[in-house]
C-alpha cells in the first residue's frame, strides 16, 4: 500500500507486530556484496522466446569489452557467447550497472549467465514458467478469503459481519460475510476488492486462453476466485434502503496479532454505509464488477452458464450505477486506510461493463463522457481506473480507439521518460510505497497499448517492469513468493508468520525511498541481508515488520496475474 493508504495509522502497526514469530533466520540471503563481486541479475521466471532478453551486472568490477556467457542450468553447457554491454552508471555503493543482451537465444530451457566466476541464478526460456506463475499467484487469494469460504491456512472467521455504523440502517446487523481480507490485516474495503475483482474478471475476459486448464468442463480457477470477491461486492448493495457500504471494519483491527478465527466471539464488526452525496467511486466499482459478471455468467456458450445468477448480477450493477450517478464525489475509507478523489473513471468503467451487458448506447456515451479528463498522466490503480476504462471502451467501441490511443501515449511517454533514467529502468518518477505495484501497472498499460495498435514502442518498458519485479532488480529478489530462486519470505502477514507459512504466490509492494522510509519509524525485527544493495534511491527489507515494503495486498496480485496473462497473450 502506499502512503496515502495508511497515513493514519501507521502507529496502529506498531501495536500489531510487537511480537512477530519469524525468525531472522528464515530470511533467503542474497549473495554478499564485496568490492570486486558481481552481482548478476536475471529475471528469474524467464523471458518468452521471441522477446528482449536482459541481464544486469552490478558491480564495482569494469567489465567494458569484457565477454558474458549463458549457459544451461544443470550440464552448464554454453549455449550463448556475448559481449557486456552499456554502463547504466553508479546504483547506491556500486560504481556500475551494465547490460547482457542475450535476446537471440529463442531455444527453450533453463539457463544461467556467467561473467568471470560469478553465475547469475537459474531463469527459463518457454512459456511454461509464465503459465505456473498464473496458477501460484492465485494460491494466494485462498489464504485473504474470509467468512466460510474454504479459506487456506485459517479457519472459517467473521461470520458476524457486521453491525452498521451509519446511514438509514444504523444498528442493524447485516450479512457482509466473506470476500477477501484486504492485506496482512483482516479489515476489508470495497474500494480494492472492488478494484481487484474487476482485475481479475477482465484478465479472464480479455485474455480466456491463458486460462484454460486440463479439464474444459471445470470453472476456470480465476474466475472460482473472481467469484468470492463478485459475491461479496453484491452483499454490500442494500436496494431495500438504497445504501451502498464500503469497509468493514475499523483500525481497532490493529490492535493484536492473531489467527482471524480468533476473532469469532467478538462483537460483530463495524460496517460503513457511504456519506451523503458521496460515493460514485466504490458505486463504479461495485456496478463495472457485477456488470461484466452478468456477461461472464450469463454466456450462454459457456459450460458455467448460470441466467439466473447473471440476472441477479446485472440489476445490481444498474441500480448502484443510478446510485453512483446521484452521488457525484468520491467516498475514501476510514482512517485514512485508502483515499481517493477521482470518480468519473469509475463510473466510466461501470457504464463500459453496462454497454457490454446490456448494448444500450446511453451507457457508453456515459462511459465516453466520463473517460475524458485533463491533467498529469494517469496509472492504473485502486485510485485511478481510466487506463482500464479507456481500453474497455475501446475494445467495444471501434470509434473511441483513436482517442483511447492518444490518451494511453501521454501516459506511456512519462512513464518511458521516468524508465530510461533510472538505473534498473523503473517506469515510476521514484520509488515510493508500492511501487513495484506500479511498475506491474505500467507495464500492463502499455500491452494494452500494444494490443489496439500493433505499436511495439513501449514493449521494451513493460518488459523492464516485469523483469524488475521479478528479478532484475538491486536486490536479486523475485517479488513473488515461492517463485524464481530467492523470493520474500517474512511478509508483514498476520497468518504467514503465525502458522509459519510461506505465502505463496503473493506479489510483494517492493521497494521505496530511504528517506520516506526512514520517517515511517519502522523497526525491522533481524539483521538486513540486503544492506549491501540498499541506497538512498530505494530500499526493500524481508522482515515481518516492514509493512511499507513487505506486506501482501490483494490488488498487487490481481495486477500482477493480469500481467502475466497479457503477456501470454501477445506474439
Amino acid at each position: 500500500m502506499n502512503p496515502i493508504m495508511r497515513s493514519f495509522v501507521v502507529a496502529f502497526m506498531t501495536l500489531v507486530t510487537s511480537a512477530p514469530i519469524v525468525q531472522a533466520s528464515d530470511v533467503q540471503h542474497s549473495s554478499d556484496a564485496k568490492a570486486d563481486s558481481i552481482n548478476l541479475r536475471v529475471n528469474q521466471i524467464g523471458y518468452l522466446p521471441a522477446e528482449r532478453k536482459v541481464a544486469l551486472a552490478l558491480t564495482n568490477a569494469n567489465l567494458a569489452g569484457q565477454t558474458f556467457q549463458v549457459l544451461t542450468s544443470k550440464e552448464r553447457k554454453l549455449v550463448y557467447n556475448g559481449r557486456v554491454g552499456n554502463d547504466r552508471g553508479a546504483y547506491g555503493d556500486f560504481l556500475h550497472v551494465y547490460e547482457m543482451d542475450f535476446s537471440q537465444l529463442a531455444q527453450n530451457g533453463s539457463y544461467v549467465v556467467r561473467v568471470g566466476n560469478f553465475v547469475s541464478p537459474a531463469f527459463n526460456v518457454g512459456t511454461e514458467p509464465y503459465a505456473d506463475l498464473l496458477a501460484s499467484s492465485l494460491r494466494f487469494f485462498r489464504v485473504q478469503r474470509c467468512g466460510d469460504t474454504e479459506p487456506s491456512l485459517h479457519g472459517i472467521c467473521h461470520l458476524k459481519d457486521g453491525r452498521v455504523k451509519d446511514g438509514p440502517a444504523t444498528g442493524a446487523v447485516i450479512d457482509v460475510a466473506g470476500g477477501w481480507h484486504d492485506a496482512g490485516d483482516y479489515l476489508k474495503f470495497l474500494i480494492n476488492s472492488g478494484f481487484t475483482t474487476m482485475v481479475l474478471l477482465a484478465a479472464y475476459e480479455q485474455n480466456p486462453v491463458a486460462f484454460v486448464d486440463g479439464d474444459k468442463n471445470r470453472v476456470p480457477d480465476i474466475l472460482d476466485e473472481a467469484r468470492i470477491g463478485v459475491d461479496w461486492v453484491n452483499k454490500l448493495w442494500d436496494p431495500h434502503h438504497g445504501t451502498l457500504y464500503y469497509q468493514v471494519g475499523d483500525e481497532s483491527d490493529h490492535d493484536r496479532w492473531r489467527m482471524p478465527e480468533q476473532d469469532a466471539n467478538l462483537p460483530p464488526r463495524p460496517v460503513w454505509a457511504c456519506q451523503k452525496g458521496r460515493g460514485a467511486n466504490v458505486a463504479g466499482k461495485a456496478s463495472a464488477v457485477l456488470a461484466l459478471a452478468s456477461v461472464l455468467w450469463g454466456n450462454p456458450s459457456s459450460h458455467f452458464y448460470d441466467p439466473a445468477l447473471a440476472t441477479k448480477y446485472l440489476i445490481a450493477a444498474k441500480q448502484i450505477y443510478a446510485y453512483g450517478k446521484g452521488r457525484p464525489a468520491a467516498q475514501s475509507s476510514t482512517s485514512g486506510f485508502y483515499e481517493e478523489t477521482t470518480w468519473k473513471d469509475d463510473m466510466a468503467l461501470a457504464a463500459a461493463e453496462l454497454y457490454r451487458a446490456t448494448k444500450n448506447k446511453i451507457y457508453l456515451n456515459q462511459a465516453r463522457a466520463n473517460a475524458a479528463s485533463t491533467g498529469d498522466a494517469h496509472l492504473l490503480g485502486y485510485s485511478d481506473v481510466y487506463p482500464l476504462a479507456r481500453y474497455e471502451i475501446a475494445r467495444l467501441d471501434p470509434t473511441y480507439v483513436q482517442k483511447a490511443v492518444s490518451l494511453f501515449v501521454t501516459d506511456l511517454k512519462a512513464m518511458k521518460k521516468y524508465g530510461d533514467a533510472e538505473r534498473f529502468h523503473a517506469a515510476v518518477e521514484w520509488f515510493y510505497w508500492g511501487s513495484a505495484t506500479d511498475m506491474t501497472a505500467a507495464a500492463l498499460e502499455a500491452l494494452w497499448y500494444e494490443k489496439l495498435t500493433g505499436d511495439r514502442t513501449y514493449r521494451a518498458m513493460a518488459t523492464d517492469q516485469r523483469d524488475f519485479v521479478l528479478g532484475t532488480n538491486p536486490w536479486g529478489v523475485c517479488f513473488v513468493n515461492s517463485a524464481g530462486t530467492t523470493w520474500p519470505r517474512t511478509p508483514h502477514h498476520q497468518v504467514a508468520d503465525l502458522t509459519r507459512s510461506q505465502l505463496i504466490g503473493f506479489w510483494d509492494e517492493g521497494p521505496m525511498r530511504k528517506a520516506e522510509w526512514d520517517e515511517i519509524g519502522i523497526a525491522l525485527h533481524g539483521s538486513d541481508p540486503y544492506a549491501a544493495f540498499q541506497a538512498s534511491e530505494a530500499l526493500y527489507h524481508d522482515d515481518v515488520e516492514d509493512y511499507a515494503t513487505n506486506e501482501p495486498t490483494i490488488n498487487a496480485n490481481a495486477e500482477g496475474l493480469a500481467l502475466v496473462s497479457g503477456f501470454l497473450s501477445i506474439p
